[in-house]
């Protein structure tokens, strides 16, 4: 039992016509669907139990001379039994990074928007709710910073080309009124340092704020790959036990064949996570010849 499974199943789909269908018996294929209704239900029921609603069978396909596929879902898709149905669906989104230190404030902000308007939510709703929390919070006040800045500087470049033009006005006025010029051009030497040691102050707030939120991302992120992994554990635990305690309803499931679990898009949606168990296996865990923990061991993971 290798990868080379995963292939011969696409290839059963692909290859599937009426001839094949018609080649098992329609009351075997009958009961087997049965079966696997059934089946279906209590998985859906126990996955939702043992991870917190965050996981159910969203579908159930036989491929005839392969086994059984249960498409596991986090969304609220619609379920459904199908033979030789399509490919799997309903990919997850993940949660992006931000990168503070390479973009424009206003192309973060956006940026946080369009991700809180996308649909689905990973593993830990809250978790996730937290980080763009974070992100929208740390956005903000960084923009605010940085609108503090614009205005800073735009004083300085006022103040400066001011004194600019007192220093030229005193060079060529020999008059009483260069005193005045001179205690003006005083003044605005002590504003100009007041507001460069405030832009310099600013600059600083918001060098910290951005190391601050790359910090707690990084948190956030470390937080949800725990949560991640311990929800792959629940799965198997909750797929194991479900087989030990009801696997003896999937009977007319030859035992050559093979019943199998597919999770699209868990951490990246551009790969699915599948459990591989073998018919023989789950009928020895029924038997009591092995535990649940040994046919979770026995499953072959992808």
């Amino acid at each position: 039992m290798n990868k080379q499974f995963i292939s011969s199943v696409i290839i059963a789909v692909i290859g599937c016509t009426a001839g094949n269908l018609q080649a098992s018996p329609s009351t075997e294929l009958a009961a087997i669907q049965r079966e696997v209704s059934i089946m279906e239900n209590i998985l859906s029921s126990a996955l939702k139990q043992d991870t917190g609603k965050q996981i159910h069978v969203s579908s159930a396909n036989y491929f005839v001379g392969q086994g059984v596929v249960f498409e596991l879902d986090m969304r609220g898709a619609n379920r459904s039994l199908t033979i030789f149905s399509n490919g799997l669906n309903a990919p997850l989104p993940t949660v992006p990074e931000i990168n503070l230190s390479n973009r424009s404030i206003e192309l973060v902000s956006n940026q946080i928007e369009v991700i809180s308007s996308e649909q689905g939510i990973k593993p830990s709703e809250e978790t996730y709710q937290q980080a763009m929390l974070v992100r929208r919070e740390g956005a903000q006040r960084i923009q605010d910073i940085a609108e503090q800045e614009r205005d800073v500087g735009r004083k300085l470049r006022n103040l400066e080309r001011e004194k600019r033009d007192l220093e030229f006005a005193s060079r060529h006025d020999n008059s009483a009124e260069a005193k005045q010029l001179e205690q003006r051009k005083k003044a605005l030497e002590k504003s100009i340092a007041e507001l460069e040691k405030k832009q310099t102050t600013l600059t600083k707030q918001q060098q910290q704020l951005r190391q601050d939120i790359n910090e707690k991302q990084a948190k956030r992120e470390q937080q949800h790959a725990a949560e991640q992994q311990q929800l792959l554990e629940q799965i198997s635990t909750s797929i194991s036990l479900t087989l030990c305690d009801y696997g003896k309803g999937l009977r007319s499931l030859p035992n050559d064949e093979y019943v199998n679990f597919a999770l699209k898009g868990f951490g990246n949606e551009n790969t699915s996570l599948i459990k591989v168990f073998d018919k023989s296996d789950i009928k020895k865990c029924v038997a009591g010849d092995i535990k649940a923990s040994e046919l979770a061991k026995k499953a072959i993971t992808y």
